[in-house]
Parts: structure tokens; C-alpha cells; sequence
């Protein structure tokens, strides 16, 4: 019996090692059994503004309130409309669970969360923080995004404005459609098209282009 459980344990070690060797630094969200809700509410909406203007409005099944660590917790049919700098609509986001900071009323979603522009472009990632004064969306886990055109990109890492409109994916690997890589020479016959840029996307932008510096940028200045 123990050289067979030490041939069991040894597979299962083995197959571990196996997994995806990148593992994302996202939060799990918060210990809910350290404190206890101060209000629960079904089927709740919230807006959000800033600076005198209304910035998204989250709908959900369920809302606790915890008031000792001024946070709000989200566990069911989680919604966002979020709305640009002239009040119009622009990207709506769902997940199964998400949590409000109640001092910046800033937002982590949390599981199969997805987010659909009005342009077109769709975004999937396992969890995504949205800051409520700087209408950012930004994510250390695996992101999975298609556009208008059909493109799809998929990558470790994400910041974006909330709109979808101008975003930066940190390590992108580019799937580009089947096809979409042949085009037809003088005489007729398939050649290969240049290789896609590393930052996808017409939308795609630099750090810089989101108020960060590049990498680019510093090596510019120390030369």
C-alpha cells in the first residue's frame, strides 16, 4: 500500500508541474467572514460621478454594505453602464461578483468578466479594477480581446480607458485570423504579410499615450 500512494503522490506532482507556468497577481476578493454586512439590499442600482458628471451606474442581484472596512461586496448579476466625458454611454461591463472601495468609489470585478464597447471592441479577463476618477480599466490577469475587424489578441496584463478606445496590452500574443496572413503577389500567387506590430489594435496606444513613460522613452533619455 505505501509504494502505491508513493506512485499516486508522484503523479500528482508531475502533473503539476505540467500547468501554466504564469500565474496572475490578482486579489481573490475580500474575507467576508472576518465582518458582517451593515445592510443588504436586492436588486440594487448605484451611480457613480465625478467631478459633476455621471460616470458609470452598476446594477446587481445582491449588495452588502460593511461599514469597519468601508467596502461594498457584489455577489450577484453584476452590471456596469459606463458613460464618457460628455455623459454619452460607451462600454458596459457584467461579472459574478465585484467590490466598491466606499472612499473613491473605485471597482475590482471578479469572475468571467467581460466588457463590450459601443465601438465594437469586447474584452474577457478573470478580474479587472476601474478607477471611478481616472475612467481606467487595468488588470495584471490574462485578457482575451477581439475587435470590430475581427481581430484577436491575447495577452497578460491590460490598461485601457474605459471606453475600449485607447488601450495597452503589457505582453500581447497576437492570433491573427485564419487567412489574414496571405496575400496575392504579381504573378498570382500567396506571399506573407508583414508581421503584425507587437501592440495591437488601432486603438492600441503606448504607456506614455495613458500618462506613463515607456520603456522607449527612457532609454531615449539616457542616451
Amino acid at each position: 500500500m505505501r509504494k502505491w500512494s508513493f506512485v499516486v503522490i508522484a503523479i500528482i506532482f508531475f502533473g503539476c508541474q505540467e500547468s501554466p507556468k504564469v500565474e496572475p497577481s490578482t486579489a481573490k476578493g475580500p474575507p467576508l467572514g472576518t465582518d458582517k454586512p451593515s445592510q443588504i439590499s436586492y436588486n440594487t442600482s448605484m451611480n457613480f460621478s465625478s467631478g459633476g458628471m455621471l460616470r458609470a451606474i452598476l446594477h446587481a442581484g445582491r449588495i452588502q454594505q460593511f461599514d469597519v472596512k468601508r467596502y461594498t461586496w457584489l455577489d450577484s448579476g453584476v452590471k456596469v453602464d459606463f458613460y464618457n466625458r460628455d455623459g454619452k454611454h460607451s462600454s458596459v461591463l457584467t461579472s459574478q461578483r465585484a467590490q466598491v472601495n466606499a472612499n473613491t468609489n473605485d471597482m475590482t470585478a471578479y469572475g468571467n468578466v467581460h466588457i463590450v464597447s459601443d465601438s465594437g471592441t469586447t474584452v474577457d479577463t478573470d478580474s479587472l479594477h476601474w478607477s471611478n476618477h481616472e475612467q481606467t480599466l487595468n488588470s495584471d490577469a490574462r485578457v482575451h480581446i477581439v475587435e470590430k475587424s475581427g481581430r484577436i489578441t491575447d495577452g497578460l496584463g491590460f490598461e485601457s480607458d474605459q471606453n475600449l478606445e485607447h488601450y495597452h496590452i503589457m505582453h500581447p500574443i497576437i492570433v491573427a485570423p485564419s487567412g489574414s496572413l496571405q496575400t496575392r503577389g504579381s504573378n498570382g500567387e500567396p506571399t506573407l504579410k508583414p508581421q503584425t506590430p507587437s501592440v495591437p489594435g488601432a486603438g492600441a496606444v503606448s504607456p506614455s499615450a495613458l500618462g506613463r513613460p515607456s520603456a522607449f522613452d527612457t532609454l531615449s533619455k539616457k542616451k
